[in-house]
């Protein structure tokens, strides 16, 4: 015990945090399940009373139906559109084209959630972009907003990144050998890719498959905006039962989410065990000639247009005469900049968005570093138990996280404060932090640390003059990451927010509940620019750490520089 002290002792902060606050919270959720308010405001503890009245109301289980069938069908679309493009980008030669590619199907990840949506609600509204090219041609009007349909074609550009990365992985791992094999036998380019390629990427395509569905069907903001209320999920209605003050149902409806997250988990981790995982046996020869680019690249800027055309949208329209949105934009002006900074309450919002941002990123990134310093170098008892723990608030839908820590910070009198906004802030991006940091870890020389220590180092001096630097651009790169989801955050702070408080995310899912002008495409534009330029950040900062380098990599280029090596 006492020589995995070090361990624990790297661990105990982040383990201290999540048990106080995400432990706490959820189960003082649970504990609230098992109330049940009166139309009196009576409030009766201790009795299973709501829960009977969701398991035995028809209209909770349709509710519960529409989520799963959403999660599904966004699942399944995610999945036609994000295999070709995963499979089109690793057919793509050269690694800088392949890397822009990667960039512009992650980068809008980093913009906000709320003005992506906006933009999909620009294209699909009444005389929106798409009802004004099918119009001319008699295609037209069709009803897209406000429907199931809507939500599935945003949520599906939202989490196309969830889906396009681990299928990415598994093609990166594949060796060439086996499809030249193939080949060699006879087998054509399609059979190839239904005998081998697909088989081997299938554990890729069902992880992607899980982090789609798990995080659609616990979607907010989204089915919220654009299914004007005629599309009801269950984090909707967790939403609408605090706003009814029936706080009891609220929690049943939070765990109802979390049991259908467990549920999913643990059928997309027995299809995993089911497809099971291919040896690799590394890079063996050179991979056949690509053959069919053009039709590839047509796919690529198709994908490219439908992740590009919402931000796209939104900057023209930010430039808009009018003040309702209409398809093209009757005239420019640029007065919706100069209503946008005498909007009131906006500047306290955005400053509070920084404040905590600021804050939860810097208590993430030194308790998240400590802990993956403590899983990577150190191999102490309990390690796996740990790892998953410090991972687990990656499986709780933020909804039921919000609507719990609301409760909780009701309960410790840290309700509308700072405080409360910035550890809950951190609970939800240390394990983004970690993942990362991890990996570079992994990646780090390990004896360069030992070399250190010999020499008479001490361990805390030994690992900033030996590891730091091999990890410091995945550490910036984990602050940005982790900086940005904080300051988007919309589904969790909803919730933990008081009436006299606002951040900038929040802020502008009020707005565009409220108003329709393009004062919000104008503060979409500003944040696009900051993302976008914080994107180009973070990808150079992981190409440099290497974390990503399996990404970049062609089959061909390791075999090009081995017979280059053997040749000099």
């Amino acid at each position: 015990m006492r020589r995995h002290r070090t361990a624990y002792l790297l661990a105990a902060p982040s383990v201290v945090l999540l048990a106080g606050v995400f432990a706490g919270a959820m189960l003082t959720l649970l504990e609230y399940s098992f109330h049940q308010y009166l139309p009196d405001g009576t409030d009766i503890a201790h009795t299973t009373a709501t829960w009977q009245t969701f398991l035995t109301g028809g209209y909770h289980w349709q509710i519960v139906g529409e989520t799963v069938v959403l999660g599904l069908i966004t699942t399944v679309a995610a999945a036609v559109v994000g295999y070709p493009t995963a499979y089109a980008l690793h057919r793509v030669r050269q690694s800088r084209w392949r890397y822009v590619g990667l960039f512009i199907i992650f980068a809008p990840l980093l913009t906000s959630v709320v003005s992506r949506t906006y933009g999909w609600e620009l294209i699909l509204g009444d005389s929106g972009v798409l009802n004004s090219l099918l119009e001319p041609v008699g295609l037209g009007p069709v009803e897209l907003l406000y429907e199931r349909s809507s939500v599935v074609i945003a949520l599906v550009h939202i989490l196309l990144p969830f889906m396009v990365f681990p299928i990415t992985q598994s093609l990166g791992q594949l060796d060439p050998a086996f499809g030249e094999a193939a080949g060699d036998l006879g087998a054509g380019a399609f059979r190839r890719f239904v005998k081998v390629t697909l088989p081997l990427t299938t554990p890729g395509l069902i992880g992607g498959a899980q982090l789609v569905f798990a995080l659609s069907i616990s979607s907010f903001a989204t089915p919220s905006l654009l299914g004007g209320g005629r599309v009801n999920v269950l984090a909707t209605e967790i939403y609408d039962n605090v706003n009814n003050v029936d706080w009891p149902l609220a929690a049943v409806s939070s765990y109802a989410l979390l049991a259908l997250a467990v549920v999913a988990l643990g059928v997309f981790g027995w299809l995993q065990r089911r497809t099971g995982r291919a040896e690799q046996g590394g890079v063996t020869a050179a991979g056949a000639a690509s053959s069919g680019a053009r039709g590839w690249s047509v796919w690529l800027a198709i994908v490219y247009v439908y992740v590009l055309l919402p931000l796209v949208i939104i900057v023209i329209n930010s430039f808009s005469s009018v003040s309702y949105g209409t398809w093209p934009p009757p005239g420019l002006s640029a007065k919706w900049y100069a209503n946008l900074f005498e909007q009131e309450g906006l500047g306290a919002a955005t400053l509070l968005s920084l404040e905590v941002a600021i804050a939860a990123t810097i208590l993430a990134m030194v308790i998240g570093t400590a802990v993956a310093v403590s899983l990577v170098r150190h191999r102490m008892p309990g390690r796996g138990p740990l790892q998953s723990f410090v991972l687990s608030p990656t499986v709780v839908p933020k909804v039921a996280f919000g609507f719990a820590g609301f409760i909780y910070l009701h309960r410790l009198n840290l309700f509308g404060g700072v405080a409360g906004l910035v550890v809950t802030h951190t609970v939800i991006v240390l394990p983004f932090v970690v993942i990362v940091v991890t990996a570079a870890l992994m990646r780090a020389d390990a004896t360069l640390d030992a070399a250190a220590k010999d020499l008479g180092a001490a361990p805390l001096r030994a690992f900033r003059l030996a590891t730091l630097p091999q990890i410091r651009p995945a550490l910036i790169a984990a602050a940005l990451f982790a900086f940005v989801v904080s300051f988007d955050e919309v589904d969790m702070t909803v919730f933990l927010l008081s009436p006299d408080q606002n951040t900038l995310p929040v802020w502008m899912f009020v707005y565009m509940q409220k108003f329709q002008d393009p004062t919000l495409a104008a503060l979409s534009t500003l944040l696009i620019v900051a993302a976008l330029a914080i994107a180009a950040t973070v990808a150079v900062l992981l190409a440099r750490s290497g974390v990503f380098s399996s990404l970049t990599t062609s089959p061909e280029e390791p075999v090009a520089k081995v017979k280059e090596g053997s040749s000099a």
